[in-house]
């Protein structure tokens, strides 16, 4: 708890330092207690940008896979006590194609492709069909999220919400552009129309006092919350922060508080469960979890 007491004024200065008045100084998502490690099989190397669905047995993890026939690249892993593995019933299909890709739920996942040479970025969203002889992600190919296909979108998860009678769908993202900073977007689809649409939810956060850089986002499943990664300033070190929905806007949040996780730490690829009261993140070469202080049982 002493901890916590001396990273108080440190929190204040950085939400000074992001433009933050009283109503947004609160904690949105946490405090953490000290994170552990999350295991991956010796089979996966270098695994990183970890995601898991809401049963936490099935997730998606970007790694070189060295058992029968060796890849790099977005693969699907299922947990087997005491590890995350291979699952190799789902590692097919669009998966060897895209450069990266986060678990959804109802078997759907979403996923993108970086600007590369004479190749244009795009980010969609994915179907493991079961009806497919063998069972396949993407057969039949994708549902494009952005259409401009201007910039690189990294995507963090999609959620589903009840709207007049039907659902209403979003999925949060992070813009890369080739020069420049990058940006939080939050894309929507409306029922009844044909493709996402952007939507302005997350433009108060271009406004920083202090140029803020984001690498990463995720939302709860209530779409109330953000967790996103992002340097500040001048600084290349990537922290943690949180914000909370005020009339449908996503403004600056304070920084996740994580008791053992140094000030000076780079900390990238959130990832949460339905309520943020698990948090999931890259710290050095390593993929972390952590669970809320004094949070009541939660989803994984």
């Amino acid at each position: 708890m002493l901890r916590w007491v001396v990273l108080l004024p440190l929190l204040v200065a950085c939400d000074l330092a992001l433009g933050l008045d009283s109503r947004v100084r609160n904690v949105v998502c946490g405090p953490y207690a000290e994170p552990t490690l999350v295991p991956f099989h010796d089979e996966l190397v270098d695994a990183k940008d970890f995601s898991v669905d809401s049963s936490g047995l099935r997730g998606m993890i970007h790694a070189k896979f060295t058992g029968t026939q060796t890849r790099t690249g977005v693969h699907t892993i299922k947990f087997v006590d005491p590890v995350w593995r291979l699952d190799p019933e789902r590692d097919n299909g669009i998966l060897p194609n895209l450069d990266g890709a986060h678990i959804s739920e109802s078997n759907m996942a979403v996923g993108w492709v970086t600007r590369k040479s004479l190749v244009q970025p795009s980010m969609h969203e994915y179907t493991f069909s079961t009806v497919s002889t063998p069972p396949q992600w993407g057969g039949g190919g994708g549902f494009a999220i952005d259409t401009v296909q201007a910039d690189t979108s990294i995507a963090g998860n999609v959620v589903e919400l009840p709207f007049g009678g039907s659902m209403i769908r979003f999925v949060v993202s992070v813009r890369v552009p080739e020069a420049g900073t990058s940006s939080i977007r939050i894309f929507q689809l409306v029922p009844g129309k044909p493709t996402w649409e952007l939507t302005g939810r997350a433009d108060l956060l271009q406004f920083a006092n202090e140029k803020l850089n984001p690498n990463g986002v995720v939302t709860t499943a209530d779409h109330s919350k953000l967790v996103y990664s992002a340097t500040l300033g001048t600084s290349t070190i990537s922290r943690l922060f949180s914000t909370r929905s005020v009339d449908q806007r996503f403004d600056h949040g304070p920084e996740l508080i994580i008791d053992g996780v140094e000030d000076e730490e780079d900390l990238r690829e959130p990832w949460i469960n339905a309520d943020c009261s698990v948090l999931y993140f890259r710290r050095g070469d390593a993929t972390w979890m952590a669970t809320a202080v004094d949070a009541p049982a939660s989803e994984p």
